[in-house]
Order: structure tokens, then sequence, then C-alpha cells
């Protein structure tokens, strides 16, 4: 009998209640994935190293905060957005954001997000289309952060402005995009800018891996395990892609998703065919 796989260290955690998931912690998780050797703790103490450095600070109101995490971060210690290599793979690996000080949106909110989390300070992360701000949400005048341009403070007007840029069209914030992205949402974003690069790159073998981080996250999505098993025949592991595509059959909702699952399946009978 073949011994069990262990469970990844990413999967269990994500499987406890938001609240108990530290952003950093399960994002530095999956980074092992790529980088082995690397240790996590090592990581989480220099983030807590600088949780410290804001602390000292003494920062009171939401301003003052703001600045304190400015004052460290970007003054300090140079965190910037990572204008030049902005599909880089290691815009979303933690530990190389940290280590290069440079990163994405959405890595460099879950460093601000983090060490407010640490001093309990009200930073939430808002999931904008194209873009990651983050928001404090303190008593008084709402503050909006980005981390990536230098953590200065815009305003709604400013930030639709910056979308409409983006994508070539006026772009109205609605309440919904300020709603509060949970956790898992956060991670997801992280995993989604990864899949796309090595996606990109037709990397298959990474793409797998990352799709498997993000099945934990979304384990009920039937897209998602179809698209593992997309990826899974790609590499030839076509014993695994059964396994992962009948799990999709079962999740799928709807005639759209039951027409791309049954067409991978499809395709894995071909490939299965040929090689027998």
């Amino acid at each position: 009998m073949k011994p069990m796989r262990e469970p990844h260290p990413f999967d269990e955690m994500v499987r406890r209640p938001d609240r108990e998931i530290r952003l950093a912690h399960a994002a530095l998780l999956w980074a092992r994935d790529e980088h082995s050797d690397m240790t996590p703790a090592h990581y989480l103490d220099r983030l807590n190293a600088l949780a410290d450095r804001v602390e000292a600070k003494d920062a009171q109101c939401g301003h003052e905060r703001i600045e304190a995490l400015r004052h460290v971060l970007v003054e300090a210690e140079a965190f910037r957005g990572n204008y030049e290599g902005f599909t880089r793979p290691e815009n979303s690996y933690l530990n190389r954001v940290i280590d290069t000080r440079r990163g994405i949106p959405v890595s460099l909110s879950v460093i601000w997000l983090d060490l407010a989390e640490q001093l309990d300070w009200p930073l939430v992360g808002l999931t904008l289309p194209g873009h990651f701000i983050i928001r404090y949400d303190g008593v008084g005048d709402e503050l909006l952060v980005d981390p990536f341009n230098e953590g200065r403070e815009i305003t709604r007007e400013q930030c639709s402005t910056m979308l409409s840029g983006l994508f070539g069209r006026e772009f109205e914030l609605t309440d919904e995009h300020m709603t509060p992205a949970s956790e898992r949402a956060i991670l997801a974003r992280m995993l989604g800018n990864l899949y796309a690069a090595y996606a990109s790159k037709e990397d298959w073998l990474r793409t797998g891996r990352v799709l498997r981080r993000i099945t934990a996250l979304r384990p009920k999505d039937a897209m998602v395990h179809a698209e593992l098993g997309r990826v899974l025949m790609l590499v030839g592991d076509l014993k695994s892609a059964a396994t992962v595509l009948n799990k999709a059959e079962e999740l799928a909702r709807g005639e759209e998703e039951s027409a791309t699952v049954i067409h991978h399946l499809n395709e894995l009978r071909f490939r299965l065919h040929q090689r027998n």
C-alpha cells in the first residue's frame, strides 16, 4: 500500500475560519512550492520586527497610523511597486517581495495588512478591478491607501480616475467595490495572479501546482477543478487528471460548466486511448 500523501500546509491553513488565517503566513506556505529551502518563520519574524518599529511611532489616529506604516515600509525600507517587472511570478511569492522590496498591489498590501493586524489597527483590503488598495476603517473620514504607489492616501475620485485610465473608459466606484475582502479572497487574488503568470508562459507544471492551491481555497468551484484537470493532461499526468475531472463533473452546475467538463473528459479519453 502506498503511503498517504500528507496534506499541504497551505491547504490545511485555509480550512480554518478567516479570522484564524494570517495572510502572510498562508502566502509563505505556498511560496515553499517554488522556494523549498525557504523558512516561513524567518519571514514572519521579519514582519514582526517591522510591526515593532511601526508601533514605536506611537501613532494614535488613522492619519498618524498610515503615516507610521508609510514611514517604515516606504521611506525606511523602500517597498515599492514593481512597475518594470509587473507580470513576473516573483511578485506573488511573499518571501521574494520581502527580500526585493518590490511587488504588485496585492502582495504589497498583504504586508501592510499583516503589520496592521499585529497592531490591531483596522485596515482592510479592497479587491478593485485591475488594482488592489487598502482602507483604514477608523472613526472619522475614510482613508484609502495605495501601497503600490508609495503608500499615498487617495480619494474615491482619484481612485476612479486611476481605474478609468487603466481600462480606457470612465470607471465609477460603487459600494460593492468598497466591500472589505476576506482573507480567502485576497489569497485567491494572489494565486490568480501567479496562475496567470505561469499560464502565459505555458509553464504547465507550475500552473498545475498553483491550481492545486486554488482548489483548496475554492473546493466547490467546478471550473477551477476543470482547469486543473486540463493542465494535468498537458503535463501527461492522466491518472490525476481523471480524478480531478471526475470531481469537476460532480461539482458542475448548469449547462455551461457541464459542457466544459465534458469537453475535457472527452479529451482525456482520447489521450488514454492513444496511450493504450
